[in-house]
């Protein structure tokens, strides 16, 4: 019985999703080497996305010339099924460009996330209703598409403004409230030891605050003082710093954040190596007074 060949229709198509997949393709290797650096756990979570977008491609060029080298006749389960990993990896592609876009700031993400993924979701309906278009109605089609993704944009651009003047908002809050309570900033020592960049001596100071003798930290100091403690931590680590010289040395500091209905308030601990104690380490856990300091004056820290 002889075979049926491809029709042209068909080897139309095929050859068509040859470039469409190499166009794809194209764009995610851009992505993948001359996208920004970021963190490791996101760096992996991209690469993933990326190498699927890849392979999705990848199998639907490949399939795509199988078929137009094996030149028999296919159905249009046939046709579905090979253009079906191009749709995939366009869907993917569109969640890596989304996440290349989105602000560094944890608390920004956060805040743009869901208009991102309603912009996403409402972007797709009305791009799939353009299967159902006629010829003439493609212009204000098309025009309909910009503008409500322009009115997305405008909303997004509200929430990252009034997102930002809340936080303005709400230092200045915190700061007048404790002026109001005699609270005095100062900048002083750690009396705590840490790693040495390039063998300095002299002690890290830090903000604090200052009332009736006894010294306050306040959160925001205390995620400053987190980041620099890992920072110094990490040069020990590779080579970059002398190791501490001190009876106490500070190992860490944590921060448990305020988690709506589950913590009420912040938390700050620190992680202190205390020699005289055998080299045994201590956790220090420290819960905010009235006004959203944490008093530090038994700990020694400061």
């Amino acid at each position: 019985m002889d075979q049926i060949p491809l029709s042209d229709g068909d080897r139309a198509a095929l050859q068509a999703l040859v470039p469409l997949a190499g166009a794809l393709g194209a764009g995610t290797i851009f992505a993948l080497f001359f996208g920004g650096r970021r963190r490791a756990g996101l760096a992996v979570f991209e690469l993933f996305t990326i190498v699927a977008v890849l392979t999705a491609v990848g199998s639907t060029a490949y399939f795509s010339i199988a078929l137009l080298h094996q030149n028999e006749a296919i159905t249009g389960h046939d046709l579905t099924q090979t253009a079906t990993p191009l749709l995939v990896a366009a869907v993917l592609l569109v969640f890596v460009s989304v996440f290349a876009r989105l602000p560094g700031s944890f608390t920004r993400v956060i805040t743009l996330l869901p208009l991102a993924l309603v912009a996403i979701v409402i972007a797709a309906l009305l791009a799939g209703n353009t299967w159902f278009a006629q010829p003439e109605s493609v212009v204000p089609l098309a025009g309909a598409i910009l503008a409500v993704g322009a009115l997305i944009g405008v909303l997004a651009w509200g929430a990252e403004r009034a997102d930002i003047g809340w936080d303005r908002r709400w230092e200045r809050r915190r700061l007048t409230r404790l002026y109001a309570q005699d609270y005095m900033p100062e900048e002083q020592p750690l009396r705590v030891a840490l790693p040495r960049p390039d063998g300095r001596e002299q002690a890290m100071e830090i903000s604090c605050w200052t009332r009736k003798g006894r010294t306050y930290l306040d959160l925001p100091t205390g995620w400053h003082l987190r980041s620099e403690v890992h920072r110094l931590w990490r040069e020990q680590a590779v080579g970059e710093a002398r190791p501490p010289a001190g009876s106490v040395i500070l190992l860490r500091t944590q921060i448990w954040p305020r988690i709506p209905f589950l913590r009420k308030e912040a938390r700050l601990g620190f992680h202190l190596l205390e020699l005289s104690r055998g080299g045994k380490t201590r956790l220090v856990e420290l819960e905010p007074n009235d006004e959203g300091v944490f008093d530090v004056t038994e700990l020694g820290v400061i």
